[in-house]
């Protein structure tokens, strides 16, 4: 069974600090929660799908 992967956009921001990074998840939710697990010191975090791949 394929799982669909969508890649995001994910900002994420505290005081002056603005990092973007790019990664395929399957929510938004799962982007977010990889980048926090990366920067945790991240005030605010938001995601923004790109596209769709089948794996």
């Amino acid at each position: 069974m394929a799982r669909t992967l969508r890649t995001y956009r994910v900002s994420l921001v505290n005081n002056k600090e603005h990092i973007q990074l790019i990664t395929q998840q399957r929510s938004g939710a799962d982007a977010a929660t990889y980048a926090l697990r990366i920067y945790p010191w991240a005030s605010a975090v938001s995601t923004k799908p790109l596209n769709t791949h089948r794996a």
